[in-house]
């Protein structure tokens, strides 16, 4: 069975577009959440009727023992995003890993990652006096390219950019540097020095990895906690249990009717089918 996920929008000082039930624009989508407390407001494709992701995973219709493990968004940028890491090299917990495929992309868009050959002595020193942008490695991003960045990889993303972002379901990010950035409170926003040093995967210099391109996935590249399928065309799909689907493109025409991109939708355990007229992914949770 299909449910069409309600969209939450979240506010970033970095973000590309107004809301206006927002004093703060809109930087991030969240398709498909589920936290300590809240998740998202699902409606059954057949018969309308709500419930959350907490409850379909309370129920077992969800793979996850707590929590649905998988987390869908889209990132709308109008200026970078602080240079961060996040947690879980070695297979530790928590962990978060990401991947970021670029559905938009203004000219001479990027992202940053990769530290090279540097110590932790040398990466202090550069944030401190401001000079950590020279010693990154630059990235330039098109439409369609794919990037997973590992636990322990040191990141950021340039302006003009529409990202899907399918992430482990971990809410903690280690924020090293915000290029004197100041919040919505008009003071600096907290940064996370220690925890994130500790956190960086200095063996492999902390780079992201090139994991497709042309909106298409390469599986041999794309190690994750999910899998990720690319599908185009007028065509009759089956989403398996458990899985989402994002539309990118076009529509989806379901029992209940039509629904047109951008939309998140979610399998029960039992699966779902569904006609698509566009381009989207799906996405498993499970080691790909």
């Amino acid at each position: 069975m299909l449910y069409i996920s309600e969209p939450r929008y979240v506010p970033r000082v970095w973000g590309s577009f107004a809301a206006p039930w927002l004093d703060t624009p809109v930087g991030e989508i969240w398709w498909l959440f589920h936290e300590e407390g809240a998740s998202s407001l699902l409606r059954n494709a057949e018969d309308g009727h709500s419930a959350t992701v907490a409850d379909l995973v309370i129920s077992d219709e969800l793979p996850g023992k707590y929590v649905y493990p998988v987390l869908l968004k889209t990132l709308h940028t109008a200026d970078r995003l602080s240079l961060q890491v996040h947690p879980g090299i070695g297979g530790g917990s928590p962990a978060k890993e990401e991947t970021w495929i670029v559905l938009s992309a203004e000219t001479e868009a990027w992202m940053m990652g990769g530290l090279g050959d540097m110590d932790r002595n040398l990466f202090r020193e550069l944030l401190r006096t401001g000079r950590i942008e020279d010693a990154l490695q630059r990235i330039n991003l098109s439409k369609g390219d794919i990037c997973h960045i590992p636990p322990g990889t040191v990141h950021s993303l340039g302006p003009g950019l529409q990202i899907l972002e399918v992430q482990s379901n971990c809410n903690i990010t280690y924020r090293l540097y915000d290029w004197g950035r100041t919040g919505t409170d008009g003071k600096p926003r907290e940064l996370h020095l220690e925890k994130g040093i500790e956190a960086i995967d200095w063996s492999t210099g902390g780079s992201p990895v090139s994991a497709g391109s042309d909106g298409r996935i390469d599986p041999l590249k794309l190690k994750a906690g999910y899998r990720i399928s690319y599908i185009e065309g007028t065509l009759n799909a089956e989403i398996p249990g458990g899985a989402l689907f994002f539309v990118s493109s076009g529509s989806v025409t379901i029992r209940s009717g039509g629904v047109d991109s951008p939309a998140c939708l979610i399998a029960d355990l039992n699966g779902g089918k569904l006609t698509l007229s566009g381009a989207g992914y799906i996405i498993e949770p499970g080691g790909s």
